[in-house]
């Protein structure tokens, strides 16, 4: 039954990670009780969870997922500043070696707020179950969707609880399950076959803890050291978190993986493309025990190519697709695909279709548009390292050329580095590369390319200070070609 209060009745979601209590949160507008079933219980305060492993590692949040998690939570992101996340401008505070080239520094770059993964989805967390129609379930999982008789529609779930077996009915059902989602299996089940499944093998290793920021420290808010494929596998992070501390991520392809003991940490660090990292870590104080998280691949599940689709149902985030961590895009994408998400269903209730004549399978298309982008981005980067596991398209060898010129143009150009900001962060589309200021820079920067060493014509040694201070005595002799 509708209401006619806020359009739909009941709706259930499977997961209650940040895709999850996204999906509940712009749901919330449009339909009378939101259910979230969550199977694992649910932390009181900001700590990882069991079912998100990846929680314990550093995480990025681009300026349009920063945005629009704003405009989802008002006056949450100065609340978290309040508490201790840094704002940052990120053309000022982050310093960057991309592919082996320092990004140039200058301020007005793109926003973003460096925090901690369960600080992030507790603060979320927080101003989603304090909205009067939301419920949480903790230790519900999921065993099967159910159908109207022609199994054309999804009609509700059946969950295994603490009361056991019992069935639900939504109106609609997201699947925010991540990686674990059964859909696959489920839609099989349903007679609608099994979605077409991308992968990009890069056997990544994540390696991470906390460290007491040493005080009065200003250099950067966020380091970013990662050297040129093929000839380099590691890269390392740094970056300030709330209560004062910093998060430092160690990663390698393809199984080198940094160790889990004090000296086999610093060992990985001090080998990584650039030595800065380490020379700043070395004498810091650990404040935890390295941990490690392994992802095999990154993987899409083709969900909007299916020839046929339930009504009733959609996913969202990693159970659709799991980009690699190492290129910080996934909680952007997620938060935007949550946003497409409401926009559908407000279309959806002044239709007179409603909610199922099409919307799972024009939401999971207009997904599919969103996530492109993104995973042409990584995949290509990741398909530089010939041991990367994919289909490597036609023209990779001049794309990757080109790419890596672009690159090195931004460690020399701050107009450009702006131009390239502009995009990464989405204020732009991939357009904003073809403008013609910035691709008449970039063309002539690949032609100086085919004449001059890479060394002579960008930055691959000097670590940029932050603007308006001098550099450091001795910064040229930190660096290392990479």
């Amino acid at each position: 039954m509708q209401s006619t209060k806020r359009g739909f009745g009941q709706a259930l979601i499977i997961g209650g990670s940040i895709a999850g209590l996204l999906s509940a949160r712009v749901l919330s507008e449009h339909f009378e009780k939101v259910i979230i079933l969550e199977r694992e219980p649910i932390p009181e305060g900001p700590e990882a969870r069991k079912s998100t492993p990846q929680g314990r590692h550093i995480h990025a949040l681009l300026e349009a997922g920063l945005k629009t998690l704003d405009g989802m939570f008002p006056g949450m992101v100065q609340e978290m500043v309040r508490e201790g996340a840094d704002l940052i401008d990120m053309a000022r505070d982050a310093a960057w070696l991309q592919s082996g080239s320092w990004k140039a520094r200058y301020e007005g770059g793109p926003q973003s707020i460096l925090v901690s993964r369960p600080y992030l989805e507790w603060k979320v967390r927080g101003r989603v179950t304090a909205l009067p129609n939301v419920e949480v379930r903790q230790g519900y999982g999921v065993e099967e969707l159910l159908t109207d008789a022609s199994r054309t529609r999804v009609t509700g779930v059946r969950v295994k609880g603490p009361q056991g077996e019992q069935t639900l009915e939504g109106e609609l059902v997201v699947d925010a399950s991540g990686r674990g989602s059964r859909a696959p299996h489920w839609l099989e089940q349903l007679g609608y076959g099994r979605p077409e499944e991308e992968q990009v093998g890069i056997d990544l290793g994540y390696t991470s803890r906390f460290y007491e920021r040493p005080a009065g420290f200003d250099d950067f808010k966020i380091m970013v050291v990662n050297g040129r494929a093929p000839e380099s596998r590691r890269s390392g992070f740094i970056s300030n978190v709330e209560g004062g501390r910093w998060i430092v991520s160690l990663n390698g392809y393809f199984g080198d993986h940094a160790p889990t003991d004090d000296e086999g940490f610093l060992e990985f660090a001090r080998k990584l493309p650039a030595p800065h990292l380490y020379e700043y870590i070395r004498n810091a104080k650990p404040l935890t025990q390295p941990v490690t998280h392994k992802i095999p691949s990154s993987r899409w599940l083709h969900f909007e190519t299916m020839a046929r689709f339930p009504e009733g149902f959609v996913l969202l985030g990693d159970a659709v697709c799991a980009l690699n961590p190492v290129f910080g895009q996934g909680m952007t994408v997620i938060s935007m695909g949550a946003k497409i998400l409401g926009e559908s269903i407000a279309r959806a209730r002044t239709s007179p279709s409603g909610l199922h004549q099409g919307l799972s399978r024009s939401f999971h298309q207009e997904l599919g548009k969103l996530i492109g982008a993104a995973w042409f981005l990584t995949t290509t980067m990741d398909l530089a390292h010939p041991e990367a596991r994919g289909k490597r398209p036609a023209g990779l060898k001049a794309l990757l050329w080109t790419i890596q010129n672009m690159i090195d143009l931004t460690s020399v150009d701050a107009k450009s580095c702006h131009q390239f900001y502009e995009v990464l962060h989405m204020r732009k589309g991939a357009e904003g590369l073809l403008q013609p200021g910035f691709a008449a820079s970039l063309l002539g920067y690949s032609l100086k390319s085919l004449l001059i060493p890479r060394e002579r014509r960008a930055n691959l040694t000097t670590l940029p200070p932050t603007p308006g201070k001098q550099t450091r005595t001795g910064d040229k002799s930190l660096g290392a070609a990479a």
